[in-house]
């Protein structure tokens, strides 16, 4: 696997109603120039604290929270909180079924339409923080080992299509929940 900065990040999320996908674009670059010092400290903290892979992805967002808390940094206008999370949370999207097919919607509407809970917001922006601190202060060719372990230990996956392409790639939903076309029994007598 090649990363680079074009790659997003989709996360499955089991639901009550059925499984929801989280998409994540990248920060931009004068994002990360302005919270380079947090996203450090907190890619630091998951190799030192010994998360790496296995817990860095459940557990990003929160070491981001408390490096930037005892920093003084989380919280005011332009404090990790408003500025960092919240473009996080702008850049995400979710495709949800529906009866028409897969809708994609802002990560705030999804929540606030019932499609995800707040647990479940927590844990993609968990692994979309660790996603982020993988993959802007890792050498590429370390960033792809992560991301591949990532990938097979929670489920992840990236691409480079925007939501609205990947959510056109997804099964087809019938009544039942995602799955081929449905094959109709032939007329012909056997």
């Amino acid at each position: 696997m090649k990363i680079d900065k074009q790659l997003n990040l989709v996360c499955p999320i089991e639901t009550d109603s059925g499984v929801v996908y989280i998409h994540s674009t990248p920060i931009g670059r004068e994002v990360f120039e302005k919270y380079f010092l947090p996203l450090s400290k907190t890619f630091g903290a998951i190799f030192t604290e010994g998360l790496q892979v296995v817990a860095g992805p459940r557990v990003a967002a929160m070491l981001l929270k408390k490096v930037s808390i005892e920093d003084g940094v989380w919280d005011g206008p332009q404090g990790v909180s408003s500025g960092l999370m919240e473009e996080i949370r702008r850049l995400s999207n979710v495709a949800v079924p529906t009866d028409a097919g897969w809708a994609t919607l802002p990560l705030y509407d999804a929540l606030a339409k019932g499609h995800l809970e707040q647990r479940d917001v927590d844990e993609a922006e968990n692994a979309i923080v660790f996603f982020t601190c993988i993959s802007l202060m890792c050498k590429r060719s370390e960033a792809a080992t992560f991301v591949t372990g990532m990938s097979e230990i929670w489920g992840t996956l990236t691409t480079s299509s925007n939501v609205t392409e990947y959510a056109r790639s997804l099964p087809m939903l019938t009544e039942t929940g995602t799955s081929s076309p449905e094959v109709k029994p032939s007329s012909i007598p056997a």
